[in-house]
């Protein structure tokens, strides 16, 4: 009896092997779980589309996260009357900021009978929120006032090359791919010179480790392999890089040509620590 039940026990878990391996029927996930979260669209700006003027560009669902930013929802001042916005259902948290003179400064949900915010005027203020909301907001207040809503969002940044990236007197420069050297890093890094004479740069398909504060930096050794190496030579600042994943474009500062230096390092200052580099390669 057991000799036979031998070899029927070793099909089935076999077989339940490889339905839990394969993840078949969703097994593995209801299981365990799944260590990726579930896919979400990127965002296509730095300014949410509920306020944006064109939101044909949808990019595609993604598990890929990024540090968590700050996403413009929308600005606005007693001059457009009653103002309405929404957050977006993934938010982490959303704040807004206000300037009135008198009354009470409200924003109001007509899901509930309290406001979510109701505080007197005569002064600058702020309050961030990490209510979850449906459905529009509203913002009310006395007099002239303005304000300005940000929600925090966790998703990649797909945005297309900035339009001077593509002008006809504009040109790219320089290139290279990113590799690992304390953390994760990869993806691509472009150059480009502005009909301006300014310098931009692009990430595309980039990621790297997530954290608060990362910079990006020019630095004159080629290829930087350890914290030590980045920091034998002084580098250059050039962008807070506040999103870790996507692609997305930095307008660098006036003056500095990237040409002059051979690398570009994403850098952690709160833990001295270079996160990963790019050789710059010229095009």
């Amino acid at each position: 009896m057991v000799r036979r039940a031998g070899p029927a026990l070793g099909l089935l878990l076999l077989t339940a092997s490889l339905v839990v391996g394969a993840d078949l029927f969703g097994a593995r996930a209801a299981l365990f779980g799944t260590a990726a979260p579930p896919p979400r669209a990127a965002a296509s700006t730095r300014v949410d589309p509920f306020t944006s003027v064109d939101n044909s560009r949808r990019p595609v669902k993604t598990s890929l996260r990024s540090q968590p930013w700050w996403q413009e929802v929308g600005r606005f001042d007693a001059k457009q009357g009653a103002s309405r916005f929404r957050i977006s259902e993934g938010a982490i948290q959303w704040r807004v900021k206000w300037t009135c003179e008198r009354g009470q400064f409200v924003v109001r949900s007509p899901a509930r009978e309290e406001p979510l915010v109701d505080k007197a005027c005569g002064a600058d203020g702020s309050a961030v929120l990490s209510d979850k909301v449906d459905g529009e907001l509203e913002i009310a207040a006395e007099g002239p006032w303005t304000a300005r809503v940000e929600q925090q969002v966790d998703v990649p940044l797909v945005e297309p090359p900035l339009p001077a990236m593509t002008a006809p007197s504009a040109r790219k420069v320089a290139g290279g791919r990113f590799y690992r050297i304390d953390q994760v890093g990869r993806g691509r890094m472009t150059f480009h010179r502005l009909a301006s004479g300014r310098y931009a740069l692009r990430l595309s398909d980039f990621y790297v480790t997530p954290n608060v504060d990362l910079e990006i930096r020019l630095h004159p050794l080629r290829a930087p392999r350890s914290t030590p190496q980045y920091l034998s030579a002084p580098s250059k600042n050039v962008a807070a890089l506040d999103i870790t994943a996507g692609s997305m474009n930095f307008v660098l500062p006036a003056g500095v040509d990237p040409r002059r230096y051979r690398s570009v390092v994403i850098w952690c200052p709160i833990i001295t620590s270079a996160y990963a580099a790019a050789t710059i390669k010229p095009a």
